[in-house]
């Protein structure tokens, strides 16, 4: 007989109501997951919070009733379920206000591993952020691409072969030509938007400047991406690009603390 099967042997025919509330304040995510899980434990749920709620101490995000065997595995899987889903909504939500009104992608959820891919994906749509440069159909060339062509012209110029039309975004490193000589070879071979990857304010603000001075500020798009901080956006913004990608500001935050409390018996 395993230990817990012994310990609960005592408590076979009784039922607990338990409860998962919030332990701070933040935004909760990972909904989806959780009803999967609670599911998969055979517990009848009660209620359950909604995607995207605003958490403060003492929330309730889900309450349930089951058995002592499953009331101790739900604590063992549900709050990591919404743990680090809700800490990385609660960071978006953060940045998407400090950045507003410059549009905030996260691209770095791709990078992450499979198990959890999804959740935090959904966390960063929750709270506002986007996950693609663009809602219409385009073509990334990043910055492989770029080497493997020669330079930001060719790759950008193969490209508009498949489709004359299709937008083009070319992620920017300044590494075959200075920064500002890229981004001008970009715009002449096609590209829509330009993203500067270098994490350098400097070269953001030197291809804005380029790009107004030239002409072809209000035809391209100019994101900016490299290790991006929320400490950093308000001097970000301050220089006008239209959109910021942020990674691991996001992705890396910490979780949103839950706690699981039994709260009556069911006999």
């Amino acid at each position: 007989m395993e230990l817990r099967e012994f310990l609960f042997k005592p408590l076979k025919d009784r039922s607990y109501s338990f409860a998962i509330r919030a332990r701070e304040n933040g935004i909760l995510s990972g909904v989806a997951r959780v009803k999967e899980l609670a599911i998969d434990l055979g517990l009848e749920v009660i209620s359950v919070a909604q995607e995207g709620s605003l958490l403060v101490p003492g929330t309730s995000v889900f309450v349930a009733r089951g058995d002592a065997e499953m009331v101790t595995k739900a604590e063992e899987t549900l709050m990591g379920a919404i743990g680090k889903p809700s800490g990385v909504a609660t960071a978006t939500v953060d940045i998407v206000k400090k950045a507003s009104p410059v549009k905030v992608v996260c691209g770095a959820w791709k990078k992450i591993s499979q198990a959890t891919k999804g959740e935090l994906r959904q966390a960063v749509i929750t709270s506002g952020a986007g996950l693609r440069m663009s809602e219409q159909p385009f073509v990334y060339l990043d910055k492989n691409y770029i080497r493997m062509f020669g330079g930001v012209a060719a790759a950008v110029g193969q490209a508009k072969l498949f489709d004359p039309d299709r937008l083009i975004v070319a992620q920017l490193r300044g590494e075959g030509q200075g920064i500002v000589e890229e981004a001008r070879s970009a715009v002449q071979a096609g590209a829509g938007i330009l993203m500067v990857d270098t994490g350098i304010l400097e070269d953001l603000k030197a291809v804005i400047s380029t790009a107004i001075a030239d002409g072809w500020r209000k035809s391209v798009q100019l994101a900016f991406a490299g290790g991006v901080s929320a400490e950093e956006l308000a001097d970000i913004v301050a220089l006008g690009p239209d959109i910021i990608d942020v990674g691991r500001a996001i992705l890396d935050a910490p979780l949103l603390d839950f706690s699981l409390d039994v709260e009556g018996e069911d006999r």
